[in-house]
């Protein structure tokens, strides 16, 4: 689907014009290469500094140089002659605790300039970004020295796109995947895209059709400098169009009042009412009682709630907010990965004695701390009849079972029939059978045992890939499938692993990478199983293996008083529900069928391997866990069934213990009804991809663990519980862009630029976006209390998580937890490789309010962690008298610039070139206490 956003109704005083005079071109440029890369990175707290007065919008800027900050840098863009027009955007007007997050449609720019730059090229030097009230409310641009900036703790800006378009491009909206970056978790986004009249434009060569806006772009935007050394602009000819998608969220309490009126009230930060989930749940007040004083707000962090995606630990029955499903099963051999095994007791106890169909007469339940025993969950079953549930909090690489025999009863007391079966092995193979090219399981990021990357995308390299996937998955008890899983988020590139997985789910297609982009594992079984099947005397009775309902046509046992008979049952289409189905070849032995008390027992043996493909063939060494259905007749002649039920078996071996794996765990986010769910598994990177997330099984990597972020922040949504009012007020605001700019001249420069192969005297190089973030596929990530304490035991995504001990990715100095002198430290990490560029302008993403630096390396042989870029954050001090931007604890983020003009030299690092291959490594740190979090945290490459 694509569709292009609508041009705005707006009046031409909705993007007016005042220019300043124009420049006269006073001397050239020292361009070093037309690329420029947008950096992320995070911060260090330093005083403000007091405003001075200039031609910017929003006064004086900071910018840095590798680990300096404050070089001494010309931000004022007036000072050098530079012109700007301002616009804004369409009014957005929201209540306490509502998002707005929508395209705002093509928006003209000033007629003056559309005329001044038809058929030729603007240089934009650099933006300003603002949100403001105007006077009249709704009539934008009509006085504009009358705007009133919205303080960021009234109006969170969590993130903006912007575009500028021209004669020759427009924007076009395009489905794309949910886990696309680019997109922050939406299923669509805007691409700017050229007009069949771009082929034959003037300056094709030069300058690009439009350009975006998107770097430093959140709260910390308004005082973040976003221009570029002299000679460097983002390019566009014949400019005509902008167009922004915000993303705000409104805090602002409404005690405090919420117009321009009220802008001297609460000046320091006073939180309103928050969700039950706001903060990880720490310290809730009440649900209409404001939140403890701090400078910002728990609903900047899209706190899932019970409107929609809320946590069971918030927000349990009858609120389904969240519906988790599990999938326990018993391990024929070896051990539960990691990311399976079952760590807490009591459901350890609770699913053995109630979920998984072990006919035990009675069960022992211990808890032990035993790296000899198998980790997390076991059960061992004994000769009299009874079993132990094991729970085991050790770490451990003790394996589970494997013996030969393994047996298995269970008894559906709805329908009065009990499935009992001895399976013996006396010997297994494994094959796996590959599928064509172009296919992958829907369940490739569900469970993974473990990936296999490939080391490039040549056929050799993803074939090794997948023969290692394969030599593992025959190994491994838990494992069926390998599936490709393709990492790369740029369209027709290929970045692969092959992934071991318990199951596939749908075989969906894909462009493809290897024969084989599944492998199914077959396993044959040689042995026998002797079953035994109890169920009244009077009528005939049957069970169905490997079904959950009639419909899935299962291998079927029918007895009577006259024997056993094998059906294949539900093979009618539609009918399956009422349909005998078709009567198979006897492959059984019967050794009794005896009644007794009015209930008949048939004992039958049979090879594991079905006699056909309609025949069940068990798995003993593969298959712990079976579903089975069971039903009644009237009669002893087989006919409808009068009472039918649904029922699970596992096996297990005497005296040995069997491991419990909760092997489909899955969460499905919901409105409070149980409407509208989705359900997601992130591209989340381990250590071996170059990333963090996955190995620190963050909460932001798939809809179970997930707690909150910009999959419960859509448009219009409101970050309250149902049950908290939403105030009437509305809060009436636009966002105000200034954009700064010369006209861009082809030839008049004097000097040849430096670091490039091709020469040019223009006046300007264009500047690319360059885009990547410390959390690789994620999108955003999770900054988790740093401990679970008795006072506070739940961590949302992190179940179970025991006492005392720190969450992934946390570091900490002090008495922790809990010492006056604890200090935490959240930090991911990401490894890139970039080519063939100049950084020019490095500019990040971080939120407030608890942002400690983002660092960029070069990191190839030789060059080992190199420092390019730190940005450091500038934290305000509450002084808004002085300067209405400096709000306590939001964040400005200067950027790292590159270039040899006169204001950069003996003061920056020359411009960095980057050839052929060479590694980048990023890395964050957050700030983080057990009362405090932060959400959605991005830096940008």
């Amino acid at each position: 689907m694509i569709r292009r956003p609508p041009r705005s109704t707006l009046s031409s005083s909705s993007a007016a014009s005042d220019v300043y005079k124009r420049q006269e071109y006073g001397g050239p440029p020292d361009p070093s290469m037309a690329t420029k890369l947008f950096l992320g990175f995070g911060l260090l707290a330093v005083a403000c500094a007091a405003p001075t007065k200039t031609g910017n919008m929003n006064g004086k800027y900071l910018t840095a140089s590798v680990d300096k900050v404050g070089v001494p840098f010309n931000d004022d863009y007036a000072s050098k002659g530079h012109e700007y027009f301002d616009v804004w955007a369409p009014e957005m007007a929201t209540h306490y605790g509502e998002v707005f997050w929508t395209s705002q449609g093509t928006l003209p720019l000033p007629p003056a300039i559309v005329e001044r730059f038809k058929g030729k090229v603007m240089a934009i030097t650099g933006y300003e970004q603002d949100q403001v009230m105007v006077v009249p409310t709704g009539q934008p641009g009509v006085n504009p020295d009358q705007d009133v900036s919205v303080p960021i703790n009234w109006a969170y800006n969590h993130h903006y796109m912007a575009w500028m378009t021209g004669a020759h491009s427009e924007l076009e909206e395009v489905e794309c995947d949910p886990n696309d970056v680019s997109s922050h978790g939406a299923p669509t986004k805007w691409v700017a895209v050229d007009k069949p009249s771009a082929l034959p434009r003037k300056f094709a060569d030069v300058a690009p059709t439009s350009q975006m806006f998107s770097e430093g772009n959140g709260g910390e935007s308004r005082k973040s400098f976003h221009g570029y050394p002299d000679g460097f602009a983002q390019l566009i000819e014949s400019p005509d169009s902008w167009t922004i998608t915000p993303m705000q969220i409104d805090t602002r309490n409404r005690d405090c009042g919420s117009t321009y009126k009220d802008v001297g009230n609460c000046t320091q930060m006073l939180p309103a009412y928050e969700p039950r989930s706001a903060r990880y749940g720490r310290n809730w007040q009440g649900k209409d009682k404001p939140a403890l004083p701090s400078n910002y707000s728990g609903i900047l962090e899209c706190p899932c709630n019970s409107r929609y995606g809320g946590d069971p630990i918030f927000y349990p029955s009858p609120i389904k907010s969240k519906i988790v499903t599990h999938n326990y099963v018993v391990l024929p051999s070896g051990a539960c990965s990691s990311t399976q095994a079952i760590w807490d007791a009591q459901e350890c106890f609770s699913v053995v004695a109630g979920t998984l169909g072990i006919g035990a007469t009675k069960f022992e339940n211990a808890t032990v701390s035993d790296k000899t025993l198998p980790q997390g969950c076991s059960v061992m079953t004994h000769s009299d009849g009874s079993a132990t549930t094991t729970f085991n909090s050790a770490e451990s690489s003790t394996p589970c079972s494997g013996a030969k025999t393994q047996v298995g009863e269970s008894m559906l007391t709805s329908v009065g029939v009990t499935l009992k079966a001895e399976l013996v092995s006396t010997s297994e193979t494994s094959v796996m059978t590959p599928s064509p090219k172009g296919q992958y399981c829907a369940q490739n990021k569900v469970g993974v045992i473990k990936s296999f990357h490939a080391g490039s995308d040549s056929q050799a390299d993803m074939l090794a890939a997948l023969q290692l996937c394969n030599a593992f998955c025959q190994t491994d008890s838990t494992c069926n499938f390998c599936s490709v899983d393709n990492l790369a988020t740029a369209p027709g590139k290929l970045d692969v692993q092959f992934s071991a997985l318990p199951i596939c789910g749908a075989n969906l297609t894909w462009g493809g990478a290897v024969v084989g982009d599944i492998s199914s594992k077959a396993t044959t079984d040689t042995g026998t199983a002797t079953i035994t099947l109890t169920g009244p005397s009077d009528v005939w009775f049957g069970v169905g293996l490997a079904a959950q309902n009639m419909a899935d046509a299962p291998y079927t046992l029918i007895v009577n008083s006259t024997g056993v008979t094998e059906r294949q049952i539900g093979t009618c289409g539609s009918e399956a529900e009422h349909c005998p189905g078709d009567q198979l070849a006897n492959s059984l032995t019967l050794v009794s069928n005896t009644v007794s008390n009015n209930l008949r027992t048939v004992v039958i043996t049979r090879p594991l391997k079905g006699l056909t493909a309609k025949h069940y063939s068990f798995h003993p060494s593969q298959v712990g866990t079976l579903n089975f259905i069971s039903a009644v007749g009237s009669s002893q002649a087989f006919a409808y069934h009068k009472n039918h039920a649904a029922g699970v078996v596992s096996f297990t071996a005497t005296e040995v213990p069997s491991c419990v794996c909760d092997t489909g765990a899955e969460g499905k986010l919901c409105a409070g009804n149980g409407t509208g769910c989705d359900s997601f598994v992130k591209q989340c990177l381990d250590h071996s991809q170059g990333g963090d997330l996955g190995s620190q099984h963050n909460p932001t990597c798939n809809s179970l663990q997930y707690a909150g972020g910009l999959r419960c922040c859509g448009h219009k949504r409101i970050m309250l519980d149902e049950d908290q009012p939403v105030r009437p007020e509305l809060l009436q605001y636009h966002m105000k862009f200034r954009f700064w700019f010369q006209e861009y001249q082809p030839a008049n420069a004097t000097k040849t630029p430096q670091g490039t192969t091709q020469n040019t005297t223009a006046s300007h190089y264009d500047l690319p976006r360059i885009y990547f973030t410390t959390e690789a596929n994620a999108g955003e990530y999770d900054i988790p209390p740093a401990f679970a304490t008795k006072e506070q035991p739940t961590i949302p995504g992190y179940a179970k998580w025991p006492l005392d001990k720190m969450t992934p990715g946390t570091s900490c100095t002090g008495t922790c937890p809990g010492g006056a002198d604890c200090e935490c430290v959240h930090t991911i990490t990401y490894n890139h490789t970039v080519s063939n560029m100049r950084l020019i302008y490095a500019g990040g993403h971080c939120h407030a309010p608890s942002c400690l630096g983002i660092w960029l390396y070069r990191n190839d042989p030789g060059h080992e962690m190199e420092l390019l870029c730190q940005q450091q954050p500038v934290y305000g001090t509450g002084q808004v008298h002085l300067d209405k931007y400096d709000e306590a604890g939001y964040i400005t983020l200067p950027p790292c610039l590159w270039g040899e003009d006169l204001s950069l030299i003996h003061i920056s690092e020359p411009t960095r070139l980057l050839s052929i291959s060479y590694a980048v490594f990023c890395l964050k740190k957050k700030k983080k206490k057990n009362r405090m979090i932060e959400k959605m945290s991005k830096s940008k490459y």
